[in-house]
């Protein structure tokens, strides 16, 4: 049974608090959060302003979707606001073995992520020790987006690899996931779906109860 991560990208606003509460009584494991920061990505979402408010929301884990070119500059502010797993682009321009150190100091957790167009083989030294490692099937920016299948192939080399290190790092995909993308992820070998606009625009319940069996 997988786990599932409804991405608040996709919430109402104006509703915010009341979507979280349903997916937490409706078993969601943890809530992503997609911060970008119109650099990195060509989108603007969310501050650490609004992850305090999510966390003031739930106690389930909050994991930080970090899509900005300075992640090590900037998840210190995340953490403090309440995040507890920062996922970090192998594509940032940043010292990653550094970032994920002061991480894991902190007392927090990582994770590496991967665009589709980046090949396993190149993160495969980050991912001893990280808690996630995060297979886009989209281009990272904005939610809606097609499921990009050749990412399935990343799922399968992850899985691969670490089933024969017999690690315990977690392969979570994210983008464009839905009741049967999200089965293809889940035969690949992922352990965590992502899901924003068809958990959002759909009954929430039924659509994270329907993921969760899959």
């Amino acid at each position: 049974m997988p786990l599932v991560s409804p991405s608040i990208i996709s919430c109402k606003l104006e509703t915010l608090r009341e979507q979280i509460n349903q997916s937490e009584a409706s078993s969601a494991d943890m809530f992503h959060l997609d911060v970008m920061d119109g650099h990195f990505v060509p989108n603007l979402t969310m501050g650490p302003d609004l992850v305090r408010a999510i966390r003031m929301s739930t106690k389930l884990p909050l994991e930080a979707h970090l899509m900005v070119e300075r992640p090590d500059k900037y998840w210190r502010k995340f953490s403090e606001a309440g995040a507890d797993i920062f996922l970090i682009h192998y594509e940032s321009p940043c010292n990653l073995q550094n970032t994920f150190k002061e991480i894991e100091s902190s007392g927090k957790r990582y994770g590496i992520v991967i665009n589709p167009d980046t090949d396993f083989s190149a993160v495969e030294r980050y991912v001893p020790g990280a808690y996630i490692i995060l297979i886009m099937s989209v281009y990272p920016g904005f939610s809606g987006q097609s499921f990009i299948e050749m990412s399935l192939e990343n799922v399968r080399k992850a899985r691969e690899f670490i089933d024969r290190n017999k690690l315990d790092t977690k392969i979570e995909v994210d983008g464009g996931i839905n009741n049967i993308t999200g089965k293809k992820a889940v035969a690949a070998g992922a352990d965590i779906l992502v899901s924003a606009s068809y958990i959002y625009g759909g009954d929430i319940a039924e659509r994270i109860s329907i993921l969760k069996k899959l």
